[in-house]
């Protein structure tokens, strides 16, 4: 798709897809496959429904979803309106939901029952008790928990033609769509908002970037909470009118049976997916002579899986970005670059001059280390309700500070240093450990507790934590581990948990992460 309008509309951008390709497959989920026009019906009905139902522009809207099509219905027809979306994470615990809920506000609640054996009824009446200004609930699959099935809602609720049409006038591009929580030097999430302009930006970038024969055909494995789960890889394939196979879960087996069968012609997920593709029984390199792409981002992949897929038969495409800068904003490819510069840098900024290395507003020379820094225009605009941390994020000449630290090499492309912040990447999902720290400090027996990060070959950094009990308390592994697994995401939860008497300190009162991952890295040599 080229000719990028700056003025283009997600609700616009769905139309001329529906123009092109009326009849092609959009979505398969759940065995069901849907066209783009069966979808954009859905998000029109959908849409009039809202607006039915007394939502109006800047009225937010939560999902509580794995990877479906009601997804995508609900998140076009929040931007026809200029409604703000916000995806839940299934993988939440209550404790998450409601400091989510709590933040954002929103006046509808939709989504799922149950997930992989776990029923959300109870977690779901008790936002329902909490929060008065959600004043409807709709479920995916039918009432239960939720006041009316979705599809009953969307039956039973529209509203006149001149209405929709007047809702829809009144959006603009900049107009915030899209709202991510994500956790920062507090501890605590914080929602990123993020525009039309910004979210079609990206993936219509990646759609140059990553041309491909035909259409893009791709599996999503990745969560609605997640740039990636959106923009990475289904709006990019809508950007080339391609089809998507929508996974609820990671399914490892499903993953390899869609590669071995030719349903994809792309591979796009973190790199701990690819990892475990690789050890699976039925995976050979050869697999890979017969796709477009294989892609990765939200972690550093291993060296030498690099090179293994150097080799293959396929094209080999990283990039880096963050949830806000609306995703991927470098990008390194194999048929433009060494093997080494795929092993050792994250690739070019595009379009050009979207990443700046700078110390405060002092760019930096070739070689120098210094702040990754991203353009403004097609980034967040801001944090949900947190002025002072918008601020902050924010270079005084209007650049985005990641917080990460790198050097533009010579040649132009960026090599990736560390973290201003303690956060680390696991499985693809970044984690704080300060949020991780303060859940397991809510626990009666801590007095205490450190987190830090530990590489693993296959989810790239796992976490461990340390955790001194109140004294005369006792505390085991597995109780905490319990209690862990109830406070917050699984993917948040450290692989290890060690119970001591002390821990190393800095003579400011601070425990000493530094000494403290010396000893991990020890233990975890032996």
């Amino acid at each position: 798709m080229s000719g990028y309008e700056e003025t283009l509309l997600l609700g616009d951008f769905l139309d001329q897809k529906v123009a092109d390709h009326p009849d092609r497959v959009v979505f398969h989920s759940r065995e069901k496959a849907v066209t783009y026009r069966e979808l954009s019906d859905a998000v029109d009905q959908c849409a009039r429904a809202m607006l039915a139902s007394g939502l109006t522009k800047g009225d937010c809207v939560a999902v509580l979803s794995p990877q479906r099509t009601e997804v995508f219905i609900t998140f076009f027809a929040a931007a026809r309106l200029g409604l703000l979306w916000l995806g839940v994470n299934p993988k939440y615990q209550i404790r998450e939901m409601r400091h989510v809920i709590s933040d954002a506000k929103p006046k509808m609640f939709m989504g799922i029952k149950e997930l992989d054996g776990r029923d959300y009824s109870a977690e779901i009446e008790s936002l329902r008790q909490e929060f008065k200004n959600l004043d409807n609930f709709i479920g995916f699959d039918g009432g239960g928990p939720y006041d009316i099935s979705l599809d009953d809602w969307m039956t039973h609720n529209s509203c006149d033609q001149t209405h929709y049409n007047n809702a829809k006038a009144s959006v603009t591009n900049t107009v915030d769509t899209m709202l991510i929580y994500t956790s920062g030097s507090s501890g605590t999430p914080k929602g990123v908002l993020l525009p039309q302009k910004a979210i079609l930006k990206r993936a219509i970038i990646e759609g140059e970037v990553f041309p491909v024969k035909t259409y893009p055909r791709i599996m999503c494995p990745l969560p609605i909470t997640h740039v990636g789960g959106i923009i990475v890889l289904p709006l990019y394939a809508m950007v080339g009118g391609g089809t998507t196979i929508l996974m609820e879960t990671f399914n490892l087996d499903e993953y390899v049976e869609t590669l071995i069968e030719g349903k994809v012609n792309i591979l796009g997920a973190v790199p701990a997916m690819h990892m475990l593709m690789t050890r699976h029984p039925k995976f050979s390199l050869k697999l890979l002579d017969n796709i477009d792409w294989l892609l990765w981002s939200g972690a550093k992949m291993p060296d030498e899986a690099v090179k293994i897929f150097y080799n293959a038969g396929c094209n080999l495409g990283s990039t880096y970005g963050t949830t806000e800068s609306s995703a991927s904003v470098t990008f390194a490819t194999k048929d433009t670059s060494s093997l080494e510069v795929m092993m050792h840098t994250i690739g070019r900024p595009v379009p050009d001059g979207e990443v700046r290395i700078a110390n405060e507003e002092q760019l930096c020379a070739p070689g120098e280390t210094g702040e990754l820094q991203i353009r403004p225009e097609y980034s967040m605009s801001g944090y949900l309700n947190n002025p002072e941390a918008t601020k902050a994020a924010f270079t005084k000449d209007g650049w985005y500070r990641t917080g990460d630290l790198g050097n533009i090499r010579t040649d132009g492309n960026i090599e990736f240093t560390s973290r201003m912040s303690e956060m680390y990447v696991s499985g693809g999902y970044n984690v704080y450990p300060l949020e991780v720290e303060q859940a397991l400090e809510a626990h009666e027996s801590v007095v205490l507790c450190a987190v830090i990060e530990i590489a693993d070959e296959v989810y790239g950094e796992v976490g461990w934590a340390y955790i001194i009990p109140k004294p005369g308390m006792e505390l085991v592994e597995d109780e905490i581990r319990t209690f862990a697994y109830s406070q917050m995401a699984n993917y948040k939860v450290p692989r290890k948990f060690f119970i001591e008497a002390q821990l190393p300190m800095l003579p400011i009162g601070k425990i000493d992460k530094v000494a403290l991952k010396k000893r991990a890295t020890k233990q975890d040599a032996s």
